[in-house]
C-alpha cells in the first residue's frame, strides 16, 4: 500500500490540512468584512478566498500533469488578470470555498495512493525552472499558510 514518504510527511500534512485552516480564518466573518478592501491594498478576503479556489484548479492540473506526463511543462497565470476578468468581486466565497476544499481533498487522496517515487516526478515551470510533485505540494501548503495570515490580517487579528 503506498504512503507518504517521510521526507514528505509533514508538508503533506499541511497540504491536506489547508481547507481547514482557510475555513477557521473565516469563521464568523460577516459580508461586510469579507467585501472590504483594507486601506491600500487591492484585494478583499472574499478576493483571496476566490483566489485560492482557482489557484488550486491550476495546481491540481500541475499534479496531475507531473505524475502522468512525461517533463511536462506547467500552465501559468496572472492573479491579478484572473481576479479582474474572472470577476471575483461577484462570486460567491462559500462556492469558492467548497470548490477549493473539493479539488485540495481530491489531490491530497491521490497524493496519498501514489507510489513513494511518484513524488520526484519533475516538469517545467516556465517562470521557476523545473519542479517536483513533492515543489508543488510544498507550494500549496505555503500558499494557504500566508493566505490564512492575510485572511486574519484583514480581520484584524495578528497573524
Amino acid at each position: 500500500m503506498p504512503r507518504i514518504p517521510d521526507a514528505h510527511a509533514e508538508t503533506y500534512g499541511r497540504f491536506a490540512r489547508g481547507p481547514a485552516l482557510v475555513r477557521e480564518a473565516l469563521a464568523g466573518t460577516d459580508p461586510a468584512t469579507l467585501n472590504r478592501r483594507p486601506p491600500g491594498e487591492d484585494w478583499s478576503m472574499r478576493d483571496v478566498v476566490i483566489h485560492l479556489a482557482d489557484a488550486e484548479l491550476v495546481q491540481a492540473v500541475r499534479i496531475r500533469l507531473l505524475l502522468a506526463g512525461d517533463e511536462p511543462v506547467l500552465p501559468i497565470y496572472d492573479q491579478d488578470v484572473w481576479k479582474r476578468k474572472l470577476l471575483y468581486v461577484f462570486r460567491d466565497p462559500e462556492a469558492a470555498m467548497s470548490a477549493f476544499q473539493q479539488v485540495r481533498y481530491g489531490a491530497a487522496e491521490l497524493l496519498r495512493e501514489c507510489a513513494p517515487d511518484a513524488w520526484e516526478r519533475a516538469g517545467t515551470h516556465p517562470q521557476i525552472g523545473m519542479v517536483t510533485v513533492a515543489d508543488i505540494v510544498g507550494f500549496g501548503a505555503d500558499h494557504v499558510d500566508e493566505h490564512v495570515a492575510q485572511l486574519r490580517v484583514m480581520r484584524g487579528e495578528s497573524a
